[in-house]
């Protein structure tokens, strides 16, 4: 049996919240080696696999299948273009980047699809939907501390946690 701590970490957005998973790289990469592409009736069994090492709550599974399928698709669409699957370990002030409580949550029923974030992220933290909708795909790329493309949002449809936080994991 896998030691949980000896698994990769992950950040996915889940419906509108950003949720940390663990596991998710080993197990994309199996299904990789079983050659189970990315189809739509796979949400169903990532939730399966995923429950092994996160607990997902019935009343949100499809939202968890709909977020899995997305990061699946992109690790598949890594592993056929040959490009290494797995990302070093990013690190803030010393700090594992994903136990830095910084990213924008983005208020969908604000949000009135002007792009202004999109474009202005050099770092790839949004994506749009094939709605065209905006939303939050990489809250880990994020720079600590950066939340200018909240300031940018006229609507006022992106907000960040407060930053005295970062100041009291600084402490």
């Amino acid at each position: 049996m896998t030691n949980k701590s000896d698994l990769s970490y992950q950040q996915l957005v889940v419906g509108r919240f950003p949720t940390g998973m663990t596991g998710l790289e080993e197990m994309f990469d199996a299904l990789c080696q079983e050659g189970c592409a990315p189809e739509e009736d796979l949400g169903t069994e990532l939730v399966s696999r995923a429950r092994e090492h996160n607990y997902i709550p019935d009343a949100a599974a499809q939202d968890y299948a709909q977020a899995l399928l997305a990061a699946y698709r992109q690790h598949w669409q890594r592993v056929q273009a040959g490009e290494a699957t797995s990302k070093p370990r990013q690190m803030w002030q010393g700090i594992p980047r994903e136990q830095v409580p910084w990213f924008p949550l983005l208020d969908e029923t604000l949000c009135d699809g002007c792009n202004k974030c999109l474009n202005f992220c050099p770092r790839g933290v949004f994506a749009k939907r094939q709605s065209g909708a905006v939303y939050v795909a990489q809250p880990m790329a994020c720079m600590v501390g950066c939340d200018d493309c909240a300031r940018l949002c006229h609507r006022r449809a992106l907000t960040f946690p407060p930053q005295h936080l970062l100041r009291k994991l600084n402490a």
